[in-house]
C-alpha cells in the first residue's frame, strides 16, 4: 500500500471544511428563496387587502371600520418591511457564504494539485528507474534479449 502524501491530512480537513461550507451555501439560499416567497406574499395580501378596503370604502363605511382597515395595512406594511430588512440581511449572508465556499473550494483544489503533481512527478521517477534498471540488465545481459525476441524462430 503505498504511503500516505505528507499533506493528505490537510486535504482531507480542507475538503471537509468546504463540504461544510457548501451546506451553509445551500441552506443560505433556501432561506433567501423562503423570504422572498414570504415577502411576495405579503405583498400581494396587501394589494388584495387594499383593494378590498377601497372597494368597501367606496360605499362608505364607519369611522370603526376605517381605523380597522387603516391600522390593519399599517401593521402589513410594517411586516413588508421587516421582511424586506431580514431580505436584505439573507441576501449579505449569502454573499459572506459564497465568499465563504470560494476561499475554501480554492484551498482543497490547490492542494489537491500539490499532491497529484506530487504523485505525477513520484509516478515518473519511478517508471524512470525501472527504464533505468531494464537499460541496465539488458547491457548486462544482452543475449537474453535476443533468445527471449528470436526464441520462437527456431
Amino acid at each position: 500500500m503505498a504511503k500516505p502524501h505528507p499533506l493528505q491530512a490537510a486535504a482531507d480537513v480542507a475538503q471537509t471544511r468546504e463540504d461544510t461550507a457548501v451546506k451553509a451555501l445551500a441552506d443560505s439560499q433556501q432561506r433567501l428563496v423562503d423570504q422572498q416567497n414570504r415577502l411576495q406574499m405579503l405583498v400581494m395580501f396587501r394589494g388584495e387587502y387594499a383593494v378590498q378596503f377601497q372597494q368597501e370604502s367606496g360605499g362608505g363605511i364607519s369611522a370603526r371600520r376605517f381605523q380597522d382597515y387603516a391600522a390593519f395595512l399599517n401593521s402589513l406594511d410594517q411586516g413588508i418591511a421587516q421582511s424586506q430588512q431580514q431580505l436584505e440581511s439573507l441576501q449579505l449572508e449569502l454573499q459572506r457564504r459564497q465568499q465563504t465556499w470560494v476561499q475554501t473550494h480554492a484551498k482543497t483544489k490547490g492542494l489537491e494539485e500539490v499532491i497529484d503533481r506530487d504523485q505525477k512527478t513520484l509516478l515518473r521517477r519511478e517508471d524512470q528507474r525501472e527504464q533505468r534498471d531494464n537499460d541496465e540488465r539488458n547491457l548486462r545481459n544482452p543475449g537474453s534479449r535476443q533468445r527471449s525476441a528470436g526464441g520462437e524462430s527456431d
